[in-house]
């Protein structure tokens, strides 16, 4: 699993709308209350489910599990630096939710037929798993040239975790969220700079400088875009 640092770093994932909009989603999918166990795989610094925990003033604080363990971790939530196989076969606690806000695909195949197997035997009776992912096909991220074969490459992959996440779920629930982001082109490229997608991560120095360059040519200084997720649901029985 891929050590991703600045997926959520001074972006709009991490923007007061970005994460308004996507709770505002959430409480469509989940009927929260403040006796709630969350657990949230890959959850970078905490942000969605600090607000969460803020917001329907839980009596649990909300567990974030990862790889990286940030400087700047959302004080209302507990954390544990951790792989998820590792902690979900290990742990006796049971989760009314259990979310992947999308981190389920740098897991291996194998790896996450045993991680759904596990997330369902660690949720508790009506509880929930929650997991976001990029749409596979409906992305309009500004992107060059190396970045969008690396890309197209993933979302094929991700387009074989979700089958098999809807084979091993059997009943599931398939919605949308789609947030439309504005940004600046200068931002957009301090966040490739920082390599703020997995896609981005084994390229070289000389591959990113020259992708900045494609971008600055290709795209206007203000971004308009949309950044499209698939949410698929499980509901224990």
């Amino acid at each position: 699993m891929k050590k991703l640092k600045n997926w959520d770093y001074k972006n709009w994932l991490s923007s007061n709308e970005y994460i308004f909009k996507l709770t505002h989603f959430l409480k469509k999918q989940i009927n929260f209350t403040k006796e709630m166990n969350i657990l949230d795989i890959g959850c970078g610094r905490g942000k969605i489910i600090s607000v969460l925990s803020k917001k329907y003033q839980m009596v649990n604080l909300p567990l974030g599990i990862d790889i990286v363990k940030h400087k700047d971790i959302e004080k209302k939530i507990r954390f544990i630096k951790i792989n998820a196989l590792n902690y979900l076969s290990k742990t006796k606690e049971k989760f009314d939710i259990i979310l992947f806000k999308q981190s389920i695909h740098f897991f291996k195949l194998v790896e996450i037929k045993k991680i759904l197997k596990l997330s369902k035997r660690n949720l508790t009776p009506k509880g929930k798993v929650i997991i976001l992912a990029l749409h596979p096909k409906q992305n309009h991220w500004p992107l060059f040239k190396v970045f969008k074969s690396k890309l197209m490459k993933s979302l094929k992959k991700d387009e074989k975790i979700l089958n098999l996440i809807k084979f091993n779920f059997k009943k599931y629930k398939i919605n949308y969220f789609t947030f439309k982001v504005k940004t600046t082109r200068d931002l957009y490229l301090q966040m490739i700079e920082n390599r703020f997608n997995s896609c981005l991560l084994n390229l070289s120095l000389k591959e990113i400088k020259t992708g900045i360059e494609e971008i600055k040519r290709r795209y206007k200084k203000k971004l308009i875009f949309s950044d499209k997720l698939i949410c698929i649901s499980y509901k224990n029985t």
